[in-house]
C-alpha cells in the first residue's frame, strides 16, 4: 500500500474515531473504547477497500500516529532544552 493512501486511511480513521469517542462521551459511555473500536473498523475496512491487509494497515496506522505524536513532545522538549519557551498570545 501507498504511504499516500495510508495517511489517507489514518486521517479518515482518526476524524471517524475521534467523532465516535465525543459522541460516546456525551451519552455517558466509555469515549476512549468507543474511539478505538470505530478507530480500528474503519481503518480496517478502508485498508480492505484500498486492497490492503486490514490487521498490518490498522498497525501501520497506529505506528504513523504514536510517530507523529513523538515528534511534536520531542519537537517541544527539544525547544524547551534551548531555552525555547511557547507562550500563548492574545492578538
Amino acid at each position: 500500500m501507498e504511504r499516500s493512501t495510508l495517511v489517507f486511511i489514518t486521517l479518515i480513521a482518526a476524524l471517524v474515531g475521534g467523532w465516535a469517542a465525543w459522541a460516546a462521551a456525551k451519552g455517558g459511555h466509555d469515549p476512549v473504547t468507543a474511539g478505538s473500536v470505530v478507530y480500528g473498523v474503519v481503518a480496517g475496512g478502508l485498508a480492505k477497500l484500498f486492497g490492503g491487509a486490514a490487521t498490518v494497515t490498522v498497525v501501520r496506522s497506529l505506528l504513523l500516529i504514536v510517530g507523529g505524536v513523538l515528534g511534536v513532545v520531542a519537537s517541544l522538549l527539544l525547544g524547551r532544552a534551548a531555552g525555547i519557551h511557547l507562550t500563548p498570545t492574545t492578538s
